[in-house]
């Protein structure tokens, strides 16, 4: 399948835009998209319902090769595909050398980002409909993160705000921030969403435009915000966060509107 290289969305503006080869099915067909796994995907699923049962954690080894072709009743070569499968996901790494194999990875959301990134270009969709995105789903995190019980201890690190000018200090404590947030906010599936949003965001945007004159309002914002959450002000933590995202987000427009016009890349 070859993807055309868009910069710019097409379309009559009612749908995604479909390239050659690409057909996007709708609710209506839903039964018939379904089919029968292959070997290797069988064997993948197999693997990450064991990984889940046993308990393992990031790092841990998993069975060789050829305890796998026993285990999981397939050829090498399925057994090597679902390998390849989950390795792309990121989530085994295939260690190399005497003592190397298979071993569990980790739940990455800039890995689910960078699948979303594939189906986001498909379907059409903009940088700037992927601020929008982020602007709705980061004020939920604020909210829940302040219903948190151990959001006080949580917090503390950041009620004051640091000093902006000491760039990886900076980027340290916001990533720091955020990551206290989604942890706080305590619902996996919200949490990763909105990571994989945030790190598309971070990647394509902020890392070629990073709003420099901004650090020190950030970091306010930062401190004000951990106290909302701290003192379990929901609503309040959640305008908060709104309005943070929204500042970040009016700078692009007027500093970079041609970039978020452009269909979001994958990469």
């Amino acid at each position: 399948m070859t993807l055309e290289n868009s910069t710019t969305p097409r379309g009559n503006g009612r749908g995604p835009v479909l390239r050659p080869g690409i057909t996007v099915a709708d609710g209506n067909h839903a039964n018939e998209g379904r089919r029968s796994h292959k070997t290797s995907e069988r064997v993948a699923l197999e693997i990450v319902r064991d990984v889940v049962a046993r308990g393992l954690r990031t790092g841990d080894h998993l069975p060789l090769e050829a305890a796998m072709v026993e285990e999981y009743r397939a050829s090498r070569a399925s057994v090597r595909e679902a390998l390849r499968l989950l390795e792309v996901q990121g989530l085994i790494r295939l260690k190399p050398g005497p003592g190397g194999g298979p071993v569990v990875g980790s739940v990455d959301a800039a890995n689910l980002a960078r699948t979303a990134s594939l189906y986001f270009h498909l379907g059409a969709a903009t940088y700037d409909q992927l601020l929008r995105t982020q602007a709705l789903l980061e004020p939920v995190c604020a909210q829940l993160a302040a219903l948190h019980p151990h959001r006080r201890t949580a917090m503390q690190p950041f009620l004051a705000p640091i000093d902006a000018s000491i760039e990886r200090a900076y980027h340290r404590h916001a990533q720091d921030f955020h990551s206290t947030v989604y942890r706080l906010a305590a619902n996996p599936v919200l949490t990763l969403l909105t990571q994989s949003v945030t790190h598309i965001v971070t990647d394509h945007v902020v890392a070629a435009m990073d709003p420099v004159e901004l650090r020190s309002a950030i970091a306010h914002e930062h401190a004000v915000l951990g106290r909302a959450i701290a003192g379990g002000q929901s609503e309040e933590a959640g305008r908060i966060m709104g309005e943070h995202f929204r500042a970040q987000h009016d700078y692009y427009r007027h500093h970079w509107p041609a970039r978020l016009r452009e269909l979001i890349e994958w990469r």
